[in-house]
């Protein structure tokens, strides 16, 4: 976990069935990065799980995961869930994020430096990975298809790619494609959150 003072959070977030939450902190950050938060405390269920994010670019903070790094990690994880079940609606979050992708400024390279491997044995997970890693960093997800277990659900990260995108583009209102890497990052996010719903049963298949 960061250490942080509560007074130092600027935004939280929740996932829609509003069981898991995002803090976002402005600890340590320095006004010439141009972001208003660094520290990221995630809810896996049953801690929290402290990272540093980065917008990727040469004026924001010099470490952590970068917006295209938690893209690609989505995107892996989405990619691997659907080959598994098709008709589960991890399609429409792809595309969605391809989309995304496409629009986003100059920057570092589409997943640099992220590698994945596995998770512990125990809960059994239907993916060949549940962790990421770049460096020093790691991003322990959740084993499941339906984000239930201990672990970073996909939502979350998109959380936070879309609350990255809010704050640089309330800093850069003239980049016109941030606001359309934003949208389809939203549309990303409303895509996992149906695709949740159906594995969970609550929504008919996609």
């Amino acid at each position: 976990m960061i250490d942080f003072d509560e007074k130092s959070i600027v935004a939280v977030r929740r996932t829609a069935d509003d069981q898991r939450f995002v803090l976002f902190t402005n600890t340590d950050v320095l006004a010439h990065w141009g972001q208003r938060f660094w520290g990221v405390v995630l809810d896996t269920g049953g801690d929290g799980f402290g990272t540093l994010v980065r917008y990727g670019t040469s004026c924001t903070a010099p470490s952590g995961w970068t917006i295209r790094q938690l893209i690609c990690v989505v995107q892996a994880r989405l990619a691997a869930e659907h080959a598994r079940a098709p008709e589960a609606g991890g399609l429409a979050v792809l595309e969605a994020l391809g989309v995304a992708v496409r629009q986003m400024p100059e920057g570092d390279v589409l997943g640099n430096g992220v590698s994945f491997e596995p998770g512990g044995p125990i809960p059994a997970s239907p993916y060949r990975w549940s962790v990421a890693r770049c460096g020093d960093l790691a991003l322990p997800l959740c084993p499941d298809a339906e984000s239930l277990q201990e672990g970073i659900a996909p939502e979350l990260l998109l959380i936070v790619v879309d609350q990255a995108l809010k704050e640089w583009s309330d800093r850069a209102p003239y980049l016109r494609c941030l606001w359309s890497c934003r949208n389809a990052v939203r549309d990303a996010l409303a895509a996992e959150m149906r695709r949740v719903r159906i594995v969970r049963g609550k929504a008919p298949p996609a």
